[in-house]
């Protein structure tokens, strides 16, 4: 009986199956007052990702983004978030899922996890639609940080100064 329980057992991490990733993309969103907004996108994400058969609440694993490749319309700008976020010392973003439960609405999804950004790790939750169609998995998730929770004070020229707060919206493909 051991040896059956123990065979079952070492068979669980065999049921969890890596997705690919085909496409995905952060797009950052901020604002500076009287000014403008500042939209920053990096299309280069990138996945370690497992889920349980066809259980989306089973999704594990994490993503990840190269700092530097932020783009916004303005590349002076980008030049200055870059310093600001000290992308030459703290290269990577990465938010780490701890969970992902079932919202109220179809395929929407509460994701919890770990973001780890500018040398700290912070909880961060996140509303996400999940489609899993032929073999096809869509995650459009959004949230908002505070860059001040991440040790960043916002640029500021005289009164203007640019806003703590940034939205997310994360879009990811993946092939099961």
């Amino acid at each position: 009986m051991k040896k059956i329980l123990l065979a079952l057992f070492l068979t669980i991490p065999l049921l969890a199956a890596n997705l690919q990733l085909k496409s995905g993309s952060v797009a950052a969103h901020t604002e500076m007052l009287m000014d403008s907004t500042i939209d920053p996108l990096n299309n280069s994400l990138n996945a370690d990702i497992t889920m349980d058969g066809s259980d989306v609440t089973t999704l594990r694993g994490k993503f990840w983004v190269d700092m530097n490749l932020f783009k916004s319309d303005k590349s002076d700008r980008d030049k200055n978030m870059y310093k600001e976020v000290e992308s030459d010392i703290f290269k990577l973003a990465t938010y780490t899922i701890s969970s992902i439960a079932k919202a109220e609405g179809e395929n929407s999804y509460t994701i919890s996890g770990v973001l780890d950004f500018h040398g700290k790790e912070k909880p961060l939750i996140a509303k996400a639609q999940i489609v899993s169609v032929d073999g096809k998995l869509t995650i459009n998730a959004s949230s908002m940080i505070l860059m001040s929770d991440f040790g960043i004070k916002m640029p500021c020229m005289a009164f203007l100064c640019v806003r703590n707060q940034v939205d997310l919206l994360v879009k990811a493909d993946l092939l099961q």
